[in-house]
């Protein structure tokens, strides 16, 4: 049993604003250094260079359909009536040379992609034509095709553009650029390594479930949680494990983080007499740059740097509540982890929608609900999931995503505008696509 001796710290806070919390986190965000990485397992990272076209693309003019290749002036005046009748003179296929030239009152028969002979301006849809009923003959019903449906040399690119810059993030689109440019191996700025370290001699992992269940102890959720939001953000998350509420078992763990970029601590870092993270930081030399943001949930937040031999290790403790540790990474940790993996976005999508009841907030804090988004409406109403209490998980779970109540704002009333802060990202999340979106 604990000291019944009252031990709660007197510790000043900074009480900085969102805004001004970023700022001084975002200034001291580096990108990591740049490694070659295979093209198969670029997805999510970001260009560490500019990249410029190494060929010309496409590197012909050709076609855009299946037709025939013709002469513009030749199908000038063809119509149902009085189609055009030219004489098809032979056949080219995608990946073959162009072959003859196309005379007067001649036609190719051509097919998607393959090269423009000389002399044609103009594919003619198969559809537009009698598709060569008289063998060697082709009657051509319309003139829309006059001078169309040819895909310019270069269109796409040509040696020496610049295609993709510095700081892209790479998508599944992109990983069909950078194969386009031909490219086996993609320099790419490094993944963050974030060291995770929940503290609290309440946590318990699955395996002690069992003492959850007889109410002896809490879930150990925000490990995982913030673990997963760490892969999300592109980085590599390494647990550190549970520390107990005891000085040498968290300066073993935080020891054992030496090797990170970046160490997130969760938990004890309030001022009850068990919090001692902060303590124990400072004893090996933390230096904290704020501690305290107005935000709800997630205020008792800090941020600093550890000296690590030759380096500094920048620091996040966040708050041990699920939502406040939710919260704060996706506001703090999140944007910071993308800054230094060389992301040029790195914020989250704000949607602006319709509050579907009225909003709270505390007036002097800038509140972040969770909430359901409705898209069968233009703008989708914003529901509040349910109860907002910070040690909630279910209320969390179940949203699309954080509507904002700013601190100028003491409430929004049902039907007014709310921005909220987009967290569907995942394969299956609803589609928004009808509503605009207004990117930071």
């Amino acid at each position: 049993m604990k000291s019944q001796e009252s031990r709660f710290e007197a510790r000043s806070a900074d009480w900085l604003s969102l805004e001004q919390a970023q700022k001084v986190i975002l200034s001291s965000a580096q990108p990591l250094l740049s490694e070659e990485v295979p093209i198969q397992d670029c997805l999510g990272r970001s260009l560490s260079k500019d990249l410029v076209a190494r060929a010309t693309l496409p590197p012909w003019n050709n076609s855009a359909m299946d037709g025939y290749a013709v002469r513009g002036e030749d199908i000038a005046h063809a119509r149902p009536s009085t189609p055009a009748m030219l004489s098809v003179t032979g056949v080219v296929h995608a990946g073959e040379q162009p072959g003859a030239s196309i005379g007067q009152g001649e036609a190719i028969r051509i097919m998607t992609g393959a090269p423009i002979p000389p002399g044609a301006d103009s594919v003619v849809r198969v559809e537009d034509t009698d598709a060569e009923q008289t063998p060697g003959i082709v009657r051509v019903f319309q003139n829309r095709d006059e001078r169309r449906n040819i895909r310019l040399a270069g269109q796409d690119m040509e040696v020496g553009d610049q295609v993709l810059a510095a700081g892209t993030t790479v998508t599944p689109t992109t990983v069909g650029l950078l194969a386009a440019l031909g490219m086996e191996n993609v320099p790419a700025v490094k993944q963050p390594s974030v060291a995770i370290l929940p503290t609290g001699d309440e946590l318990r992992t699955p395996e002690r479930y069992d003492e959850v269940q007889r109410g002896e102890g809490v879930p150990e959720s925000n490990g995982p949680m913030l673990a997963a939001g760490v892969t999300g953000a592109s980085g590599i998350p390494l647990s550190l494990g549970i520390a107990s509420d005891d000085p040498e078992t968290l300066r073993t763990r935080i020891f054992n983080a030496t090797e990170a970029d970046v160490l997130i601590t969760i938990g004890g870092a309030s001022m009850g007499e068990a919090d001692l993270v902060k303590r124990i930081l400072e004893e090996l030399g933390f230096e904290q740059d704020f501690w305290r943001v107005r935000i709800r949930p997630g205020s008792p937040f800090g941020f600093g740097r550890l000296p690590r031999e030759d380096r500094y290790q920048t620091v996040f403790s966040l708050p041990g509540n699920p939502t406040s540790a939710f919260v704060t990474f996706e506001l703090f940790v999140r944007p910071f982890l993308l800054a230094i993996g060389g992301h040029r976005r790195i914020f989250r999508r704000t949607l602006r929608c319709q509050a579907a009841e009225l909003l709270r907030g505390p007036g002097d804090l800038s509140h972040f609900l969770r909430v359901r988004l409705d898209s069968s409406t233009v703008p989708p109403k914003a529901h509040i999931t349910g109860p907002q209490g910070s040690g909630l998980i279910t209320t969390l779970a179940d949203a699309d995503g954080l509507a904002v109540v700013s601190e100028s704002e003491v409430e929004i009333a049902e039907g007014d505008p709310v921005d909220v802060i987009l967290l569907a990202d995942t394969p299956g999340s609803e589609s928004y696509a009808k509503s605009d979106f207004a990117g930071r």
